[in-house]
């Protein structure tokens, strides 16, 4: 079956990697999250990039980015997890997922953040 993320052109579409949040046990140690898992055929687009506190020494140094993850139906993929977006893609690198995804006929929505 075609998904509607596949009318895109392939130099469109990325694969991206999904973790789980890394959490604290009932002990306090850091857990790792979920195992790491490959999703084929996202979309990843740029959505703002602004800079808190602007007169604010402390944060004015400290871009927020964020992007917006449009994955396949059924895409396992939770608030806190952390996306990676492979080298040579305009927005490679490791992501964070923001707020709960949504999911929609088209597939699944992330807005994505990084520091």
């Amino acid at each position: 079956m075609t998904q509607p993320l596949d009318a895109f052109p392939d130099h469109w579409r990325t694969t991206v990697t999904i973790t789980g949040p890394v959490r604290r046990d009932a002990d306090g140690y850091l857990t790792p999250g979920s195992e790491p898992r490959t999703v084929d055929g996202c979309l990843i687009a740029p959505a703002a990039a602004t800079t808190p506190g602007l007169t604010d020494p402390a944060t004015s140094q400290a871009p927020a980015d964020t992007a917006t993850l449009y994955a396949p139906p059924d895409t396992p993929i939770h608030h806190l997890d952390t996306v990676t977006i492979p080298p040579g893609h305009a927005l490679a690198g490791s992501w964070q997922v923001e707020a709960t995804p949504a999911v929609w006929p088209m597939g699944v929505v992330a807005t994505l953040y990084r520091r």
